[in-house]
């Protein structure tokens, strides 16, 4: 099944009933949020999580000829499907993962010639080059792209701290400044603020397999459990703040729920990590809660109350 972190009600539908097979309920709900690109980014990825395993399918769909503006959205659909086949092959078969990774670059590249207004298919390619290790100037180019289309684009951000992370060659300097420049610029009310507990995650899970590695477990349990002290703390309570000061619902709410409730709590800051977390309810996010290990979440809500 795949991460069901979103308020969306019709992509829930859509994403059972392409799992039965309905391909047609994922092109309708492509189809109604082509004006609204983080809306679609959201349910491209999930249906094509959905549709593993009916890449072939989509292929069929798309040979047997659809206007132009379907034809658009099947084949940013079956680029995400063809990525999310490569993850979901990675740890079995990685010569196919990776052959069926390089497939989704065609139909992401015909997606975004037939609706160039449109950045959702230049986010998908920042996966893409980042999945397969493109360099420096391709990466640059997608989130370049992107941006240029939908500046406040929150996936593209996304994706863009990921590159700069040092698991894909970047360092934590790079992600950190581009963290609070983000915070810095994002408007009062946007989830953009989130990239700093973001930032915080993967910057802690990269320093704990390092002391773990080390045999450093106590030492590592000191460096996380005081971590989140002094300016960190009131940076963080900072970025929640300017989320917080104009509220507007968003399809990315959810997500960055996850990652003020999870970084809120670990800086001691319980009433504010409460509340992000009753926003979370039975949708928590891989990321941040995967990077703590088993039952994360399960445990998150007992510290606040709400198991």
């Amino acid at each position: 099944m795949p991460d069901r972190c979103w308020d969306d009600q019709v992509l829930d539908a859509a994403v059972d009933a392409v799992q039965e097979g309905y391909r047609k309920a994922g092109l309708a709900v492509l189809r109604e949020c082509r004006d609204y690109h983080e809306t679609r980014t959201q349910r491209v990825r999930a249906l094509g999580a959905a549709a593993v395993g009916q890449t072939a399918e989509l292929r069929g769909m798309i040979a047997r000829g659809l206007p132009q503006p379907d034809a658009a959205d099947a084949l940013l659909w079956l680029g995400a499907a063809l990525m999310a086949e490569a993850a979901r092959s990675q740890g079995e078969d990685p010569a196919r993962s990776a052959a069926t990774l390089r497939e989704a670059r065609d139909p992401l590249i015909a997606a975004a010639k037939l609706a160039p207004a449109d950045a959702t298919p230049w986010v998908e390619l920042q996966r893409y080059a980042r999945s397969t290790r493109l360099d420096a100037v391709q990466r640059d180019r997608a989130w370049l792209e992107a941006t240029k289309r939908c500046p406040t684009s929150y996936p593209a951000h996304w994706a863009r701290l990921q590159d700069l992370t040092e698991e894909w060659g970047g360092s934590h300097a790079e992600m950190f400044t581009f963290a609070r420049e983000a915070v810095r610029t994002a408007p009062l009310g946007s989830p953009l603020t989130s990239l700093l507990p973001l930032a915080h995650a993967e910057f802690l899970l990269r320093e704990g397999d390092r002391f773990l590695e080390r045999g450093g477990t106590l030492a590592y349990i000191r460096f996380h459990t005081g971590y989140f002290r002094h300016h960190l703390r009131a940076e963080l309570v900072a970025a929640d703040d300017k989320w917080s000061a104009r509220p507007r619902r968003r399809p990315y709410d959810k997500v960055a729920h996850n990652l003020f409730g999870w970084a809120l709590l670990e800086a001691g800051e319980h009433r504010r990590a409460r509340r992000h977390l009753v926003e979370v309810g039975n949708r928590p996010s891989a990321v941040p809660w995967d990077y703590g290990g088993d039952h994360a979440y399960a445990r998150a809500l007992v510290r606040v109350g709400l198991s």
